[in-house]
């Protein structure tokens, strides 16, 4: 009998909080688990509780501090590690290497201080290769938390090729509503930054359609009260991602705007994008790398910023270029043919 060839098997971890929200990271780690086994990788989502660790190498989605367990643990025993970061700041690199000095110094006083950053670098230490979804964020990781540049592997975040199908009609009927002016995503959170585009929202001379839910906390009420303000506003409660109707809003729309602090660039802009919809998005955190010349960027900080940005996206005529760029280069088939590259190059 011949003998069968070996099958990689992979571990993928990521913080147990991402079950409870239907956002990037979770869509990432989802959707490379599913194109990794649609090319022959075995692959077991993992929890820290985890009783076995018979893998190859796991890959962990996300530094922080509910990662950093497993991380441990892996390393342990003697597994390979691979760690996606997911992380940006606003913070300078050596801000961070200031911060992550002044905490090895407090913790030999014994005072037990412990930041965020200093877990991700930990983490990040402890990872054989790290691969960040952009340069931005491979340059930060690097240079704030001091790692040689051989270490990293840019993977991009991608894209289901589904949404280049979209048609408007779905969310037309339902809502009547089209070519307006869209967001989608975790709307009650800050980092999100929506309560700018419900400022701005009266200025804009369309609908404006927010598609995600707002918590129970202070950052939500102000928002919702904005939006009780404008007659322009119209609030959905999150779609699931396979939910037609989410293809058919971003068909429907003529603008997609994410105006996040930062983006690693924004599923959801590519979502979008593929349905043909113009996007407006943040400078910041990378977007500039996958959108190119073909996007408007805005300043988180400046709500006029954000509305010449959508101004001039309204003003122009859609085409294919963005389209045709992100299905080329972006969907999660490349995304899954990097990412098991990189694990044969760790494991070789």
């Amino acid at each position: 009998m011949e003998k069968q060839e070996n099958i990689m098997k992979i571990g993928i971890a990521a913080p147990l909080s991402l079950a409870a929200v239907n956002g990037g990271v979770r869509t990432q780690m989802l959707k490379t688990a599913e194109h990794l086994r649609q090319s022959g990788i075995s692959v077991e989502i993992i929890h820290s509780d985890h009783d076995h660790f018979d893998f190859d190498l796991v890959h962990i989605f996300s530094s922080s501090p509910e990662t950093i367990g497993i991380a441990k643990q892996v390393k342990n025993k003697g597994i390979p590690l691979v760690v996606s970061p997911v992380f940006f700041a606003n913070r300078t690199a050596n801000s961070i290497r200031n911060i992550l000095k002044m905490e090895k110094l407090l913790s030999k006083l014994g005072t037990g201080i412990r930041s965020e950053y200093g877990i991700k670098a930990e983490i990040c230490h402890l990872a054989d290769i790290l691969l960040p979804n952009t340069i931005q964020e491979k340059e930060l990781v690097r240079d704030a938390f001091d790692i040689e540049e051989s270490r990293f592997t840019v993977v991009p975040n991608g894209v289901e090729s589904r949404f280049a199908h979209a048609t408007p009609e779905l969310f037309e009927q339902k809502y009547k509503l089209k070519d307006f002016v869209l967001f989608v995503g975790q709307a009650g959170a800050a980092r999100k930054n929506v309560i700018q585009l419900l400022r701005i929202a009266p200025k804009i001379d369309r609908e404006v359609v927010i598609i995600g839910d707002f918590y129970s906390d202070t950052y939500s009420d102000e928002c919702l009260s904005l939006a009780k303000k404008s007659n322009n506003i119209h609030l959905i409660s999150t779609l699931a991602h396979t939910d037609p109707l989410l293809e058919s809003a971003y068909a429907a729309c003529d603008v997609f705007c994410l105006p996040s602090f930062f983006e690693t660039p924004g599923i959801a802009a590519m979502e979008a994008a593929l349905a043909n919809a113009k996007v407006v998005i943040t400078k910041y955190g990378g977007t500039k790398e996958n959108f190119r010349d073909m996007a408007k960027y805005t300043d988180p900080n400046s709500d006029q910023s954000l509305l010449d940005g959508i101004t001039q996206a309204l003003s122009e005529q859609k085409n294919d270029q963005l389209k045709n760029h992100i299905i080329r280069n972006y969907t999660w088939e490349k995304v899954a043919e990097k990412t098991a590259e990189a694990y044969r190059t760790l494991l070789s």
